[in-house]
Protein backbone atom coordinates (compact mmCIF):
# COMPACT_ATOMS: atom_id res chain seq x y z
CA UNK A 1 0.00 0.00 0.00
CA UNK A 2 1.64 3.81 -1.35
CA UNK A 3 0.09 6.72 0.18
CA UNK A 4 -0.90 9.73 -2.34
CA UNK A 5 1.58 12.31 -1.96
CA UNK A 6 0.76 15.67 -2.53
CA UNK A 7 2.75 19.15 -2.29
CA UNK A 8 0.38 20.49 0.50
CA UNK A 9 -3.20 20.11 1.54
CA UNK A 10 -4.05 23.40 -0.06
CA UNK A 11 -2.97 21.86 -3.54
CA UNK A 12 -5.46 19.05 -3.48
CA UNK A 13 -9.51 19.18 -3.91
CA UNK A 14 -11.41 17.55 -0.97
CA UNK A 15 -14.47 16.63 -1.07
CA UNK A 16 -15.26 16.57 2.28
CA UNK A 17 -12.91 18.14 5.28
CA UNK A 18 -13.50 17.29 9.36
CA UNK A 19 -10.96 18.24 11.88
CA UNK A 20 -10.22 14.95 13.23
CA UNK A 21 -11.02 11.54 11.08
CA UNK A 22 -11.48 8.05 13.09
CA UNK A 23 -11.30 5.42 10.48
CA UNK A 24 -13.22 2.40 11.92
CA UNK A 25 -16.59 2.59 14.08
CA UNK A 26 -16.08 -0.02 16.95
CA UNK A 27 -15.82 0.80 20.56
CA UNK A 28 -12.39 2.51 19.95
CA UNK A 29 -13.56 4.65 16.78
CA UNK A 30 -16.09 5.69 18.82
CA UNK A 31 -14.55 6.29 22.07
CA UNK A 32 -12.21 8.45 19.83
CA UNK A 33 -14.85 10.01 17.89
CA UNK A 34 -17.11 11.35 21.13
CA UNK A 35 -13.63 12.82 22.74
CA UNK A 36 -12.67 14.64 19.95
CA UNK A 37 -16.48 16.57 19.49
CA UNK A 38 -15.75 16.69 22.90
CA UNK A 39 -12.75 18.69 22.62
CA UNK A 40 -14.59 21.58 19.90
CA UNK A 41 -13.65 19.55 16.77
CA UNK A 42 -15.79 18.71 13.73
CA UNK A 43 -15.75 14.85 13.42
CA UNK A 44 -15.85 12.36 10.59
CA UNK A 45 -16.44 8.30 11.46
CA UNK A 46 -15.89 6.13 8.93
CA UNK A 47 -16.63 2.66 8.84
CA UNK A 48 -16.47 -0.17 6.17
CA UNK A 49 -19.54 -1.71 6.79
CA UNK A 50 -22.41 -0.55 8.96
CA UNK A 51 -20.74 0.85 11.92
CA UNK A 52 -20.01 -1.70 15.72
CA UNK A 53 -17.22 -3.66 14.58
CA UNK A 54 -16.16 -6.48 17.03
CA UNK A 55 -16.99 -4.50 20.04
CA UNK A 56 -20.82 -5.31 18.59
CA UNK A 57 -20.40 -9.41 18.59
CA UNK A 58 -18.04 -8.81 21.91
CA UNK A 59 -19.07 -9.72 25.56
CA UNK A 60 -19.31 -5.83 26.29
CA UNK A 61 -16.81 -6.19 29.25
CA UNK A 62 -14.60 -2.71 30.60
CA UNK A 63 -11.85 -4.06 32.61
CA UNK A 64 -11.96 -1.17 35.64
CA UNK A 65 -11.08 -0.71 39.21
CA UNK A 66 -12.24 1.48 42.42
CA UNK A 67 -15.59 2.13 40.50
CA UNK A 68 -18.98 3.24 42.42
CA UNK A 69 -20.61 -0.13 41.08
CA UNK A 70 -18.07 -2.27 43.01
CA UNK A 71 -18.53 0.01 46.36
CA UNK A 72 -22.73 -0.76 45.51
CA UNK A 73 -21.74 -4.41 45.49
CA UNK A 74 -19.73 -4.02 49.09
CA UNK A 75 -16.50 -4.75 47.37
CA UNK A 76 -13.15 -2.96 48.37
CA UNK A 77 -10.81 -1.92 45.34
CA UNK A 78 -8.18 0.49 44.99
CA UNK A 79 -6.22 1.92 42.26
CA UNK A 80 -3.04 1.06 43.83
CA UNK A 81 -4.38 -3.25 44.32
CA UNK A 82 -5.70 -3.12 40.70
CA UNK A 83 -2.04 -1.79 39.53
CA UNK A 84 -0.91 -4.46 41.73
CA UNK A 85 -2.97 -7.08 39.92
CA UNK A 86 -1.95 -5.73 35.84
CA UNK A 87 1.70 -5.68 36.42
CA UNK A 88 1.21 -9.34 36.34
CA UNK A 89 -0.64 -9.12 33.56
CA UNK A 90 0.14 -6.59 31.35
CA UNK A 91 3.66 -6.50 31.91
CA UNK A 92 6.14 -4.24 29.75
CA UNK A 93 3.69 -3.76 27.13
CA UNK A 94 2.85 -0.21 27.80
CA UNK A 95 5.10 1.78 30.26
CA UNK A 96 5.41 1.45 34.19
CA UNK A 97 3.79 4.84 33.60
CA UNK A 98 0.72 4.55 31.36
CA UNK A 99 -0.56 0.99 33.10
CA UNK A 100 -1.07 3.87 36.24
CA UNK A 101 -2.55 6.67 34.17
CA UNK A 102 -5.00 3.69 33.26
CA UNK A 103 -5.57 2.20 36.28
CA UNK A 104 -5.90 6.06 38.20
CA UNK A 105 -8.45 6.87 35.37
CA UNK A 106 -10.79 3.22 34.87
CA UNK A 107 -13.44 4.54 36.71
CA UNK A 108 -13.91 7.98 35.34
CA UNK A 109 -13.98 5.73 31.83
CA UNK A 110 -16.83 3.77 33.23
CA UNK A 111 -18.54 6.88 33.89
CA UNK A 112 -18.00 8.63 30.88
CA UNK A 113 -19.69 5.83 28.89
CA UNK A 114 -22.22 5.93 31.70
CA UNK A 115 -23.02 9.47 30.66
CA UNK A 116 -22.88 8.63 26.93
CA UNK A 117 -25.71 6.01 27.74
CA UNK A 118 -24.51 2.72 28.29
CA UNK A 119 -25.54 0.82 31.42
CA UNK A 120 -23.54 -0.88 34.21
CA UNK A 121 -25.10 -2.21 37.53
CA UNK A 122 -23.31 -3.85 40.50
CA UNK A 123 -25.04 -7.36 40.32
CA UNK A 124 -21.97 -9.87 40.83
CA UNK A 125 -21.64 -13.43 40.19
CA UNK A 126 -18.43 -14.69 42.35
CA UNK A 127 -17.54 -17.59 40.86
CA UNK A 128 -15.04 -18.56 38.16
CA UNK A 129 -17.13 -18.52 34.96
CA UNK A 130 -15.94 -17.46 31.33
CA UNK A 131 -18.86 -15.30 31.12
CA UNK A 132 -21.65 -14.11 34.05
CA UNK A 133 -25.16 -15.71 33.82
CA UNK A 134 -28.16 -13.27 32.65
CA UNK A 135 -28.76 -10.75 35.01
CA UNK A 136 -25.23 -10.28 36.39
CA UNK A 137 -23.12 -7.81 35.17
CA UNK A 138 -19.95 -7.47 37.91
CA UNK A 139 -17.74 -10.79 37.50
CA UNK A 140 -14.16 -11.98 37.77
CA UNK A 141 -13.05 -11.67 33.85
CA UNK A 142 -9.69 -12.46 34.61
CA UNK A 143 -6.88 -14.28 36.97
CA UNK A 144 -7.98 -12.25 39.98
CA UNK A 145 -8.35 -15.68 41.95
CA UNK A 146 -5.36 -17.99 40.61
CA UNK A 147 -3.12 -18.31 43.79
CA UNK A 148 -0.10 -17.22 41.69
CA UNK A 149 -2.00 -14.01 40.86
CA UNK A 150 -4.31 -14.01 44.20
CA UNK A 151 -0.68 -13.87 46.41
CA UNK A 152 0.12 -10.31 44.79
CA UNK A 153 -3.21 -8.99 44.90
CA UNK A 154 -6.38 -8.91 46.52
CA UNK A 155 -9.00 -10.66 44.13
CA UNK A 156 -11.51 -7.93 43.36
CA UNK A 157 -14.39 -8.83 40.44
CA UNK A 158 -13.70 -5.62 38.08
CA UNK A 159 -15.50 -7.44 34.38
CA UNK A 160 -18.20 -4.80 33.95
CA UNK A 161 -20.58 -5.86 31.58
CA UNK A 162 -22.83 -3.67 30.08
CA UNK A 163 -26.23 -4.29 30.95
CA UNK A 164 -28.58 -5.94 28.67
CA UNK A 165 -29.79 -9.48 27.61
CA UNK A 166 -27.53 -11.65 26.09
CA UNK A 167 -23.84 -10.56 25.14
CA UNK A 168 -22.84 -6.67 26.19
CA UNK A 169 -21.69 -5.74 23.05
CA UNK A 170 -24.60 -4.65 21.28
CA UNK A 171 -25.63 -2.93 23.96
CA UNK A 172 -22.19 -0.77 24.66
CA UNK A 173 -22.18 0.28 20.73
CA UNK A 174 -25.67 1.16 20.29
CA UNK A 175 -25.59 3.16 23.26
CA UNK A 176 -22.49 4.92 21.47
CA UNK A 177 -24.14 4.61 18.08
CA UNK A 178 -26.77 6.96 19.75
CA UNK A 179 -24.54 9.41 20.98
CA UNK A 180 -21.99 9.80 18.30
CA UNK A 181 -25.54 10.98 16.38
CA UNK A 182 -26.60 12.86 18.73
CA UNK A 183 -23.53 14.82 19.64
CA UNK A 184 -23.32 15.85 15.54
CA UNK A 185 -20.58 13.33 14.54
CA UNK A 186 -20.81 12.81 10.80
CA UNK A 187 -21.06 9.12 9.71
CA UNK A 188 -19.55 7.67 6.92
CA UNK A 189 -20.91 3.98 6.34
CA UNK A 190 -20.19 1.45 4.31
CA UNK A 191 -16.66 3.81 2.94
CA UNK A 192 -13.31 1.76 2.62
CA UNK A 193 -10.84 3.76 2.95
CA UNK A 194 -8.01 3.05 0.86
CA UNK A 195 -4.76 4.94 1.64
CA UNK A 196 -3.73 7.81 3.13
CA UNK A 197 -3.37 11.36 2.13
CA UNK A 198 0.38 12.74 2.96
CA UNK A 199 2.84 15.82 1.81
CA UNK A 200 6.30 15.48 0.92
CA UNK A 201 7.61 15.90 4.33
CA UNK A 202 5.71 12.89 5.59
CA UNK A 203 2.31 14.51 7.64
CA UNK A 204 -0.45 12.62 6.81
CA UNK A 205 -3.35 14.96 5.88
CA UNK A 206 -6.25 13.23 5.18
CA UNK A 207 -7.39 9.85 3.60
CA UNK A 208 -8.93 8.47 0.09
CA UNK A 209 -12.03 6.62 0.47
CA UNK A 210 -14.55 4.78 -1.58
CA UNK A 211 -17.90 5.46 -0.22
CA UNK A 212 -21.27 3.38 -1.66
CA UNK A 213 -24.33 5.31 -2.47
CA UNK A 214 -27.42 4.92 -0.04
CA UNK A 215 -29.22 2.55 -2.14
CA UNK A 216 -26.21 -0.27 -2.04
CA UNK A 217 -26.06 0.00 1.93
CA UNK A 218 -28.40 -2.87 2.58
CA UNK A 219 -27.09 -4.92 0.15
CA UNK A 220 -23.50 -4.53 1.51
CA UNK A 221 -24.56 -5.24 4.62
CA UNK A 222 -26.33 -8.25 4.15
CA UNK A 223 -22.98 -9.93 3.23
CA UNK A 224 -20.90 -8.59 6.07
CA UNK A 225 -23.99 -9.80 8.54
CA UNK A 226 -23.61 -13.17 6.79
CA UNK A 227 -20.51 -13.87 8.22
CA UNK A 228 -21.19 -14.16 12.04
CA UNK A 229 -18.04 -14.04 14.14
CA UNK A 230 -20.34 -16.19 16.72
CA UNK A 231 -20.34 -19.42 14.00
CA UNK A 232 -16.94 -21.15 13.83
CA UNK A 233 -15.72 -22.70 10.15
CA UNK A 234 -16.69 -19.82 7.96
CA UNK A 235 -13.63 -19.70 6.51
CA UNK A 236 -15.25 -20.30 2.87
CA UNK A 237 -18.42 -18.00 3.43
CA UNK A 238 -16.07 -15.13 4.34
CA UNK A 239 -14.06 -15.46 1.19
CA UNK A 240 -17.52 -15.69 -1.10
CA UNK A 241 -18.70 -12.59 0.90
CA UNK A 242 -15.41 -10.72 0.97
CA UNK A 243 -15.31 -10.98 -2.64
CA UNK A 244 -19.11 -9.91 -2.87
CA UNK A 245 -18.74 -6.97 -1.17
CA UNK A 246 -15.31 -6.00 -3.05
CA UNK A 247 -17.20 -6.21 -6.29
CA UNK A 248 -19.79 -3.83 -5.13
CA UNK A 249 -17.46 -1.08 -4.27
CA UNK A 250 -15.44 -1.25 -7.53
CA UNK A 251 -18.75 -1.16 -9.40
CA UNK A 252 -20.80 1.44 -7.46
CA UNK A 253 -18.12 3.07 -5.39
CA UNK A 254 -17.50 6.57 -5.44
CA UNK A 255 -13.45 7.67 -4.59
CA UNK A 256 -13.67 10.79 -2.35
CA UNK A 257 -10.71 12.59 -0.64
CA UNK A 258 -11.16 13.50 2.49
CA UNK A 259 -9.34 16.36 4.78
CA UNK A 260 -8.28 15.79 8.37
CA UNK A 261 -7.02 19.36 9.64
CA UNK A 262 -5.92 17.43 12.57
CA UNK A 263 -5.17 14.44 12.10
CA UNK A 264 -6.43 10.81 11.19
CA UNK A 265 -6.91 8.04 13.74
CA UNK A 266 -6.66 4.59 12.43
CA UNK A 267 -9.33 2.06 14.17
CA UNK A 268 -9.62 -0.21 12.12
CA UNK A 269 -9.02 -3.30 14.89
CA UNK A 270 -6.27 -6.23 14.20
CA UNK A 271 -5.69 -8.52 11.44
CA UNK A 272 -7.65 -11.75 12.44
CA UNK A 273 -8.77 -12.23 8.73
CA UNK A 274 -5.62 -11.52 7.30
CA UNK A 275 -4.06 -15.27 6.28
CA UNK A 276 -0.32 -14.16 5.76
CA UNK A 277 -0.26 -11.94 8.71
CA UNK A 278 -1.41 -14.17 10.96
CA UNK A 279 1.14 -16.64 9.73
CA UNK A 280 3.95 -14.30 9.71
CA UNK A 281 3.02 -13.48 13.13
CA UNK A 282 2.76 -16.85 15.05
CA UNK A 283 3.18 -20.07 12.36
CA UNK A 284 1.82 -22.73 15.00
CA UNK A 285 -1.76 -20.71 14.46
CA UNK A 286 -0.98 -20.13 10.78
CA UNK A 287 -0.64 -23.92 9.94
CA UNK A 288 -4.11 -24.08 11.87
CA UNK A 289 -5.57 -21.26 10.68
CA UNK A 290 -8.71 -22.99 8.40
CA UNK A 291 -9.85 -24.91 11.94
CA UNK A 292 -9.24 -21.90 13.75
CA UNK A 293 -12.03 -19.71 14.92
CA UNK A 294 -11.59 -16.11 14.19
CA UNK A 295 -13.10 -14.00 17.55
CA UNK A 296 -13.50 -10.57 15.33
CA UNK A 297 -15.71 -9.03 12.09
CA UNK A 298 -14.53 -8.67 8.60
CA UNK A 299 -12.85 -5.43 9.14
CA UNK A 300 -10.01 -6.75 11.45
CA UNK A 301 -7.60 -7.18 8.13
CA UNK A 302 -5.10 -5.70 9.04
CA UNK A 303 -5.48 -2.63 7.00
CA UNK A 304 -4.78 0.18 9.29
CA UNK A 305 -1.66 -1.68 10.05
CA UNK A 306 -1.06 -0.95 6.54
CA UNK A 307 -1.99 2.04 5.80
CA UNK A 308 0.25 2.94 9.57
CA UNK A 309 3.27 0.90 7.51
CA UNK A 310 2.78 3.32 4.97
CA UNK A 311 3.60 6.26 5.93
CA UNK A 312 6.80 5.10 7.84
CA UNK A 313 5.14 3.71 10.96
CA UNK A 314 6.74 1.12 13.25
CA UNK A 315 4.41 -2.35 14.29
CA UNK A 316 5.13 -4.59 17.85
CA UNK A 317 3.79 -7.36 19.55
CA UNK A 318 2.57 -8.61 16.47
CA UNK A 319 3.38 -12.32 17.50
CA UNK A 320 0.95 -11.69 20.66
CA UNK A 321 -1.78 -13.99 20.16
CA UNK A 322 -5.32 -14.38 22.07
CA UNK A 323 -5.70 -18.51 21.35
CA UNK A 324 -8.55 -19.40 23.66
CA UNK A 325 -9.25 -22.84 24.63
CA UNK A 326 -12.37 -23.01 26.95
CA UNK A 327 -12.93 -25.42 29.83
CA UNK A 328 -15.94 -23.93 31.59
CA UNK A 329 -18.63 -24.02 31.59
CA UNK A 330 -19.68 -26.28 32.05
CA UNK A 331 -18.32 -25.98 35.51
CA UNK A 332 -17.94 -29.70 36.17
CA UNK A 333 -15.24 -29.78 33.73
CA UNK A 334 -12.96 -27.60 36.32
CA UNK A 335 -12.75 -30.80 38.08
CA UNK A 336 -10.50 -32.58 35.13
CA UNK A 337 -6.67 -32.18 34.82
CA UNK A 338 -5.01 -30.87 31.53
CA UNK A 339 -2.35 -32.95 29.96
CA UNK A 340 -0.21 -32.78 26.65
CA UNK A 341 0.51 -35.96 25.32
CA UNK A 342 2.91 -36.62 27.10
CA UNK A 343 0.75 -37.44 30.42
CA UNK A 344 2.21 -33.81 31.48
CA UNK A 345 -0.01 -31.20 33.47
CA UNK A 346 1.49 -27.83 32.07
CA UNK A 347 -1.21 -24.92 32.99
CA UNK A 348 -3.99 -24.53 35.70
CA UNK A 349 -7.58 -25.76 34.44
CA UNK A 350 -9.42 -22.72 35.96
CA UNK A 351 -6.87 -20.66 34.28
CA UNK A 352 -8.30 -17.62 32.21
CA UNK A 353 -9.13 -19.10 28.35
CA UNK A 354 -6.08 -17.38 26.77
CA UNK A 355 -3.51 -18.18 29.35
CA UNK A 356 -4.65 -22.08 28.50
CA UNK A 357 -4.99 -21.40 24.98
CA UNK A 358 -1.45 -19.82 24.43
CA UNK A 359 0.18 -22.47 26.74
CA UNK A 360 -1.31 -25.44 25.23
CA UNK A 361 -0.22 -23.99 21.61
CA UNK A 362 3.39 -24.70 23.02
CA UNK A 363 2.65 -27.85 23.86
CA UNK A 364 3.81 -30.73 21.46
CA UNK A 365 2.28 -30.91 18.36
CA UNK A 366 -0.42 -28.59 20.03
CA UNK A 367 -2.03 -31.25 21.67
CA UNK A 368 -3.85 -32.19 25.09
CA UNK A 369 -6.37 -33.66 26.35
CA UNK A 370 -8.55 -32.79 29.15
CA UNK A 371 -9.17 -35.95 31.59
CA UNK A 372 -12.17 -36.15 33.80
CA UNK A 373 -13.60 -38.93 36.43
CA UNK A 374 -16.95 -40.21 34.52
CA UNK A 375 -18.90 -38.88 37.10
CA UNK A 376 -17.91 -35.42 36.13
CA UNK A 377 -18.20 -36.23 32.80
CA UNK A 378 -21.95 -37.03 33.00
CA UNK A 379 -22.59 -33.98 35.41
CA UNK A 380 -21.13 -31.48 32.69
CA UNK A 381 -23.58 -33.07 30.19
CA UNK A 382 -26.36 -32.19 32.34
CA UNK A 383 -24.96 -28.54 33.15
CA UNK A 384 -24.93 -28.13 29.24
CA UNK A 385 -28.24 -28.83 28.61
CA UNK A 386 -29.98 -26.98 31.53
CA UNK A 387 -27.56 -24.10 31.81
CA UNK A 388 -29.90 -21.43 29.91
CA UNK A 389 -30.08 -20.46 26.64
CA UNK A 390 -27.71 -17.96 26.03
CA UNK A 391 -24.86 -19.89 27.77
CA UNK A 392 -26.09 -23.47 26.48
CA UNK A 393 -25.72 -21.76 22.55
CA UNK A 394 -22.18 -20.70 23.16
CA UNK A 395 -20.59 -22.51 25.44
CA UNK A 396 -22.61 -26.08 26.04
CA UNK A 397 -23.20 -26.54 22.51
CA UNK A 398 -19.70 -26.19 21.12
CA UNK A 399 -18.72 -28.67 24.37
CA UNK A 400 -21.58 -31.20 23.06
CA UNK A 401 -20.11 -31.08 19.63
CA UNK A 402 -16.81 -31.73 20.59
CA UNK A 403 -17.64 -34.49 22.83
CA UNK A 404 -19.95 -36.16 19.82
CA UNK A 405 -17.22 -35.60 16.93
CA UNK A 406 -14.12 -34.67 18.29
CA UNK A 407 -12.60 -38.20 19.40
CA UNK A 408 -13.45 -38.04 23.04
CA UNK A 409 -12.23 -41.17 24.48
CA UNK A 410 -12.81 -43.55 27.51
CA UNK A 411 -10.92 -45.69 29.48
CA UNK A 412 -12.10 -47.93 32.67
CA UNK A 413 -8.68 -47.07 33.76
CA UNK A 414 -5.94 -44.81 33.64
CA UNK A 415 -3.99 -47.34 31.88
CA UNK A 416 -6.82 -47.68 29.05
CA UNK A 417 -7.51 -44.24 29.01
CA UNK A 418 -3.94 -43.44 28.21
CA UNK A 419 -3.73 -45.94 25.24
CA UNK A 420 -6.93 -44.79 23.50
CA UNK A 421 -5.59 -41.49 23.49
CA UNK A 422 -2.48 -42.05 22.62
CA UNK A 423 -0.68 -41.01 25.82
CA UNK A 424 2.05 -42.96 27.80
CA UNK A 425 0.07 -44.92 30.52
CA UNK A 426 3.10 -45.10 32.77
CA UNK A 427 3.28 -40.88 32.74
CA UNK A 428 -0.66 -40.71 32.87
CA UNK A 429 -0.78 -42.92 35.98
CA UNK A 430 2.31 -40.96 37.36
CA UNK A 431 0.69 -37.92 37.23
CA UNK A 432 -2.87 -38.37 37.89
CA UNK A 433 -1.26 -40.32 41.38
CA UNK A 434 0.90 -37.32 42.25
CA UNK A 435 -2.31 -35.20 41.90
CA UNK A 436 -4.83 -37.19 44.10
CA UNK A 437 -1.58 -37.49 46.75
CA UNK A 438 -0.77 -33.81 46.54
CA UNK A 439 -4.37 -33.22 47.40
CA UNK A 440 -4.74 -35.86 50.28
CA UNK A 441 -1.18 -34.26 51.92
CA UNK A 442 -2.70 -30.75 51.84
CA UNK A 443 0.29 -29.93 49.41
CA UNK A 444 -0.16 -26.69 47.08
CA UNK A 445 -1.54 -27.90 43.25
CA UNK A 446 1.35 -28.00 41.01
CA UNK A 447 0.48 -25.94 38.54
CA UNK A 448 -1.20 -23.49 41.08
CA UNK A 449 -4.92 -24.41 40.74
CA UNK A 450 -7.47 -22.68 43.10
CA UNK A 451 -7.93 -24.23 46.19
CA UNK A 452 -11.49 -24.97 46.28
CA UNK A 453 -11.77 -26.19 42.41
CA UNK A 454 -9.12 -29.38 43.16
CA UNK A 455 -11.40 -32.93 43.77
CA UNK A 456 -9.16 -36.15 43.22
CA UNK A 457 -9.62 -37.88 40.39
CA UNK A 458 -9.27 -41.51 41.51
CA UNK A 459 -8.91 -44.99 40.15
CA UNK A 460 -11.77 -44.48 36.88
CA UNK A 461 -13.66 -44.65 34.82
CA UNK A 462 -11.56 -41.46 32.84
CA UNK A 463 -13.14 -39.57 29.93
CA UNK A 464 -10.17 -37.83 27.61
CA UNK A 465 -12.00 -34.86 26.07
CA UNK A 466 -9.59 -34.00 22.90
CA UNK A 467 -8.27 -30.73 22.82
CA UNK A 468 -5.85 -30.18 20.68
CA UNK A 469 -5.41 -27.15 18.33
CA UNK A 470 -5.82 -29.28 15.51
CA UNK A 471 -9.39 -30.70 16.09
CA UNK A 472 -12.28 -28.11 14.78
CA UNK A 473 -14.01 -29.06 16.90
CA UNK A 474 -12.19 -28.02 20.27
CA UNK A 475 -12.74 -24.88 18.54
CA UNK A 476 -9.27 -22.90 18.48
CA UNK A 477 -10.88 -18.95 19.60
CA UNK A 478 -8.34 -16.02 18.27
CA UNK A 479 -7.66 -12.83 17.73
CA UNK A 480 -4.70 -10.62 17.37
CA UNK A 481 -3.23 -8.31 20.14
CA UNK A 482 0.07 -6.47 18.39
CA UNK A 483 -0.31 -3.40 16.33
CA UNK A 484 1.28 0.05 15.32
CA UNK A 485 3.71 1.09 18.11
CA UNK A 486 2.36 4.86 19.39
CA UNK A 487 3.50 7.34 21.43
CA UNK A 488 1.98 6.60 24.85
CA UNK A 489 1.05 10.62 25.67
CA UNK A 490 -0.38 11.02 22.44
CA UNK A 491 -1.24 8.09 20.77
CA UNK A 492 0.51 9.17 17.80
CA UNK A 493 1.68 6.37 15.28
CA UNK A 494 5.76 6.43 15.69
CA UNK A 495 8.36 5.29 13.47
CA UNK A 496 10.97 2.77 14.40
CA UNK A 497 13.11 5.24 15.48
CA UNK A 498 10.49 6.28 18.33
CA UNK A 499 9.63 9.78 16.53
CA UNK A 500 5.77 10.36 15.83
CA UNK A 501 4.46 10.06 12.01
CA UNK A 502 3.10 13.62 12.10
CA UNK A 503 -0.94 13.44 11.78
CA UNK A 504 -1.67 9.90 12.05
CA UNK A 505 -2.82 8.10 15.30
CA UNK A 506 -4.20 4.89 16.46
CA UNK A 507 -6.06 3.40 18.80
CA UNK A 508 -7.67 -0.18 20.05
CA UNK A 509 -6.50 -3.08 18.48
CA UNK A 510 -4.85 -1.37 15.45
CA UNK A 511 -2.31 -0.08 18.07
CA UNK A 512 0.01 -1.92 20.61
CA UNK A 513 -1.64 -1.58 24.19
CA UNK A 514 -2.96 -2.82 27.21
CA UNK A 515 -3.64 -5.69 25.64
CA UNK A 516 -0.80 -6.21 23.33
CA UNK A 517 1.18 -9.26 26.18
CA UNK A 518 -2.03 -10.88 27.00
CA UNK A 519 -5.77 -10.71 26.78
CA UNK A 520 -8.62 -10.57 30.10
CA UNK A 521 -12.01 -10.17 29.36
CA UNK A 522 -12.33 -6.30 29.14
CA UNK A 523 -8.91 -5.06 28.85
CA UNK A 524 -9.19 -4.65 24.68
CA UNK A 525 -12.71 -2.24 25.44
CA UNK A 526 -10.93 -0.67 28.49
CA UNK A 527 -7.99 -0.14 26.29
CA UNK A 528 -10.30 0.93 23.59
CA UNK A 529 -12.00 3.87 25.74
CA UNK A 530 -8.15 4.97 26.64
CA UNK A 531 -6.50 4.73 23.86
CA UNK A 532 -9.29 6.27 21.76
CA UNK A 533 -9.45 9.01 24.00
CA UNK A 534 -5.96 10.15 24.42
CA UNK A 535 -6.05 9.40 20.27
CA UNK A 536 -8.68 12.08 20.12
CA UNK A 537 -7.61 15.03 22.61
CA UNK A 538 -4.14 15.40 21.27
CA UNK A 539 -5.69 15.11 16.79
CA UNK A 540 -8.60 17.64 18.12
CA UNK A 541 -5.83 19.81 20.02
CA UNK A 542 -3.59 19.91 16.99
CA UNK A 543 -6.46 20.79 14.37
CA UNK A 544 -6.46 24.44 16.00
CA UNK A 545 -8.57 26.50 17.25
CA UNK A 546 -12.44 26.03 16.86
CA UNK A 547 -15.25 28.73 15.86
CA UNK A 548 -17.94 28.58 17.95
CA UNK A 549 -20.26 28.93 14.75
CA UNK A 550 -18.94 26.11 12.72
CA UNK A 551 -21.92 23.96 11.22
CA UNK A 552 -22.03 20.93 12.06
CA UNK A 553 -21.89 18.30 8.87
CA UNK A 554 -24.22 15.00 10.41
CA UNK A 555 -25.20 13.86 7.12
CA UNK A 556 -23.56 10.05 6.31
CA UNK A 557 -22.68 8.07 2.99
CA UNK A 558 -22.05 10.61 -0.23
Amino acid sequence: MTPITVADAEAVSWDREADVVVIGFGGAGASAALQAREEGAEVILIDRFGGGGTTTYSGGVIYAGATRFQREAGLEDSVENMHAYLKMEVGDAVRPETLRRFCEGSAGDVEWLVAHGVGYASDTYLEKITYPPEGKYLYYSGNEKSPSFAAQAKPVPRGHRAVGPGFGGAHYIAALRKAAIREGIALMLHTRVTRLVADATGRVLGVEAVALPADKHAEHQAHYAGVSPYVPHNHAKTERAAKAMAALEAKHGRTLLIRARGGVILSTGGFAYSRDLVGESDPVLGRHYDVSHRLSTMGNDGSGVAMGLSVGGATGHMDSVYIARNIAPPEALLEGILVNRDGERFVAEDAYVSLIGGVLARQPEGKAWLIVPARAFRTSIREALTCGWQRFKYFGVPMLINYALGGTRRGSSVEALARKAGIDPAALISTITAHDADLAAGRPDKVGKTEELRTALGKGPFYAINMAMENRHALTKFMTLGGLTVDEDSGAVTRQDGSAVPGLYAAGMSAVGLHSNGYISGLSLADGVFSGRRAARHAAAASGPKPANRPLETAGGI
